[in-house]
C-alpha cells in the first residue's frame, strides 16, 4: 500500500531557501512569498510528518533530524530537476542530444571521422555515437530505433525511409 505524499518541489525549494537565508522572513523574501505563506507551507509539511522540521526561534534556523533529511533530499532532487530542465531546454533548442550512426562498411570511416569532427565543432552538445560494429543491414537498426541515421551504399525503396545522397562520383576506366 502506497501512502500519498504531500511533498512537492516547492517545499524542497523552500527548505533550501530557508537554509540559505537563515530565517523565515529572509527566506520568504528570497522566494517572493509572505512570511505567513512560507510559515503555512512549512506547517503543512510538519503536520504531514507529525514533527517539527526546524526550530523557529533560532537564528540561523536550526533544522531537526527530519528537516535535515528533507534538506538532503532537496539537495539531490532540486539539483537533478535543474539539470534536467537545462538539458530539456538544450534539446528543445536543438543544441543537445544524441545522434546514433550505423554504418554498413568500414570504408565510411575515411570521410566519416573528419565529418564527425566538423559536426562536433558546430554542435558540441550533441553526443555522436557510432553503433558498435559494422552492420550488414543498418536500416534494420533504424526500424528498431537503435540508430538515428544509417550510412549505406545503396538507397532502400521504402516509403518510411528518407534517403539523402552524400556524394556523387563517376566510376571511370583509364
Amino acid at each position: 500500500m502506497s501512502i500519498q505524499s504531500l511533498l512537492e518541489l516547492r517545499h524542497l525549494k523552500t527548505l533550501l531557501a530557508l537554509r540559505e537565508a537563515g530565517s523565515l522572513s529572509r527566506a520568504a523574501h528570497l522566494l517572493n512569498l509572505t512570511q505567513s505563506a512560507l510559515s503555512h507551507q512549512m506547517k503543512v509539511l510538519e503536520d504531514q510528518y507529525s514533527t517539527d522540521l526546524f526550530e523557529r526561534k533560532s537564528v540561523p534556523v536550526q533544522f531537526s533530524s527530519t528537516g535535515l533529511r528533507l534538506l538532503e533530499l532537496a539537495d539531490q532532487v532540486v539539483s537533478a530537476v535543474d539539470a534536467a530542465e537545462r538539458d530539456l531546454n538544450k534539446l528543445v533548442q536543438g543544441a543537445a542530444g544524441q545522434l546514433r550512426i550505423a554504418v554498413e562498411c568500414h570504408t565510411c570511416f575515411d570521410w566519416l571521422m573528419p565529418a564527425m569532427d566538423a559536426f562536433r565543432q558546430r554542435w558540441p552538445e550533441v553526443e555522436l555515437d557510432i553503433v558498435s560494429g559494422f552492420h550488414a543491414d543498418p536500416v534494420d537498426l533504424l526500424y528498431k530505433r537503435q540508430a538515428d541515421i544509417a550510412i549505406v551504399s545503396e538507397a532502400e525503396n521504402d516509403n518510411g525511409i528518407k534517403t539523402y545522397p552524400l556524394f556523387t562520383f563517376d566510376i571511370v576506366a583509364i
